[in-house]
């Protein structure tokens, strides 16, 4: 079975209830009033059936605890997500899945869900109450939707139990966690990304003194499928409304390097933009969102011109840089999931400042900010 969004708001309005109403001192101060009403009519009216009374009030307790001890030992809480990963703003399902295999009804358990990115951080956890069925699998789905990239991680870390009559709990830890990663799918358009027209690729001649390729031209033409980026010729390119691409007397292996940085500024930092500008512009919090899609398509765009380049990106905990050959699409995807394990950070260009620092400037460096 699963819950849609109306269900989900009912049981959160259910569990405050609960919550409000049923607290401990109030269950046991409710139980001793009515124990004590009982005893009075009892010894009052001296009738066997306010005993009688009296004893199953005394016994209720007991039954409830043992029953409800006996079917929290027997349930089995999973979490998973409905797919390991999906498109941005594409709806995913979050599935909590308890088996209550004690045949014993389970009046009220409560589950807290945290949620987080490594990118953005976490919302605040909540806590959902519900009802378990004995000998089923009561699964409680939760529609998500993501607008950024990244890494998201669901986790639950207690389950807690309360008997029929509210007086007792049984909490357990719990060590669930489900992720979905959301990747980008976007193809680069048919103009070349203004990445790679803001590396220097408008004359030949640079690409020497990077250090990558013969300066000797000796012919051009059209682009053919399958040529490389760096033998376009730009400045002819613009001027006849065509790729136009060099022939060379020899070349060497051209080394792109991409440099993705992972720059999110701080949530402080975005608010105070957002209201500053009279809540119109939120560009700061789609920073690193907008960074990986222009990485993203900037490497589509080098594999399909047959490009082998080097992807990095920084990762400031660790001080140091992680990086991959990337010869094709799933390299690429892996890398990306990498670094989207990676936590962000609020510096601005810190990995190309540590990137120039250290001296690497060894290739052609295509930064993305």
């Amino acid at each position: 079975m699963s819950t849609d969004i109306r269900e989900l708001k009912r049981r959160k309005r259910i569990g405050r209830v609960i919550n409000a109403t049923t607290s401990s001192f109030n269950s046991w101060f409710s139980y001793i009033s009515v124990v004590l009403t009982a005893v009075f009519f009892a010894f009052f009216y001296l009738q066997d059936f306010f005993r009688l009374i009296v004893i199953l009030l005394i016994c209720l307790p007991v039954f409830s605890y043992i029953l409800t001890r006996y079917a929290f030992e027997r349930l089995e809480p999973s979490l998973k997500c409905s797919a390991p990963s999906c498109a941005k703003n594409s709806c995913q399902d979050l599935e909590l899945r308890i088996i209550n295999r004690s045949g014993i009804p389970v009046s009220c358990a409560e589950i807290t869900l945290n949620t987080t990115s490594l990118f953005y951080g976490g919302e605040p956890a909540v806590t959902h109450s519900l009802q378990l069925k004995p000998g089923e699998d009561n699964l409680l789905s939760f529609p998500m939707t993501f607008n950024k990239y990244g890494i998201y991680k669901a986790s639950s870390d207690r389950l807690k139990v309360f008997d029929y009559l509210h007086l007792f709990s049984f909490e357990k830890t719990l060590f669930l966690e489900a992720s979905v990663s959301v990747m980008p799918d976007t193809e680069p358009s048919d103009r070349l990304s203004e990445a790679l027209y803001a590396e220097g690729f408008d004359e030949f001649t640079d690409n020497d003194r990077r250090g990558s390729v013969s300066s000797n031209v000796t012919d051009i033409r059209e682009y053919r499928p399958g040529d490389r980026l760096s033998r376009i010729h730009w400045k002819l390119t613009e001027k006849l409304d065509k790729l136009i691409v060099k022939e060379n007397e020899a070349t060497s292996s051209n080394e792109f390097i991409v440099l993705l940085e992972l720059y999110q500024p701080s949530k402080e930092e975005c608010e105070l933009t957002y209201e500053e500008s009279g809540n119109t512009d939120d560009s700061k919090y789609y920073v690193l969102d907008d960074a990986i899609e222009e990485a993203w398509s900037v490497s589509k765009e080098l594999l399909n011109a047959g490009e082998t380049f080097m992807f990095m990106f920084y990762h400031e905990a660790a001080d140091d840089f992680t990086g991959r050959l990337i010869r094709s699409e799933d390299e690429l995807a892996e890398i990306f999931t990498q670094a989207f394990y990676t936590g962000s950070y609020s510096t601005p260009d810190l990995a190309l400042s540590v990137y120039e620092r250290a001296g690497l400037n060894k290739g052609t460096l295509i930064h993305i900010n």
